[in-house]
């Protein structure tokens, strides 16, 4: 796949809304020009550190060639804390006597007259459920969220090429903020991504991320 940098529509510029030139570019250009670049300087000599995020604009979002990676962190500590849930109950059922030792539940009462009586505690069979049914379930999450994102990503990478081959050889024109191919009627960013990401194979993808 080419650079996005190194690509140029072919077709006249002119937008066919307005029919001027001046504000019309490559969508490539476009939209590498509407994402903004953050540098942070910290310290000083050896010990300074660069960082240098990438933020998008409303525009440079409506024109991305493909969706955006999904976000698994909610899922992601949800399986977690579910993990922990089991594996903290296991632990402490396992300390006070609950699954194993169950002489170890036995304690001594004592009576009003002196003597005492022996009484043994129930066993918590409802916490190897809990405990057991929270691993699982936890560690069931994060194998379905990583099968998700694979196949994802192979069908992302499997339809990108044709993709960006429609989004490269459209025009943007900033002053009607619509998009347009050679000798072809202006789209909206709507209809233009609809086209972009049903060409890569996504085009579902277009309902759940609608343009800003």
């Amino acid at each position: 796949m080419a650079a996005i940098d190194e690509v140029r529509p072919a077709g006249p510029a002119a937008c066919p809304r307005c029919g001027t030139a001046d504000r019309v570019e490559g969508v490539p250009a476009a939209y590498l020009a509407a994402k903004a670049r953050y540098r942070e300087e910290v310290g000083t000599g050896e010990d300074q550190k660069v960082t240098i995020s990438e933020e998008n604009s409303a525009l440079a979002l409506a024109l991305a060639p493909a969706p955006p990676e999904p976000s698994d962190d909610s899922t992601g500590c949800t399986a977690i804390a579910l993990i922990l849930v089991g594996v903290g109950t296991f632990i402490w059922g396992a300390v006070a006597g609950k699954w194993f030792d169950r002489d170890g539940a036995r304690r001594l009462v004592p009576e009003g007259d002196g003597a005492g009586r022996v009484v043994v505690e129930p066993a918590y069979e409802v916490l190897g459920w809990v405990s057991g049914g929270a691993f699982v379930l936890g560690v069931l999450v994060l194998f379905v969220t990583a099968r998700l994102a694979a196949r994802r990503r192979r069908r992302m990478s499997a339809g990108r090429d044709a993709a960006d081959r429609v989004w490269s050889a459209a025009w943007y024109c900033a002053r009607c903020g619509s998009v347009h191919f050679a000798a072809d009627r202006p789209v909206s960013l709507h209809a233009f991504r609809t086209q972009v990401w049903t060409a890569g194979g996504y085009g579902d993808e277009v309902a759940r991320h609608p343009v800003p």
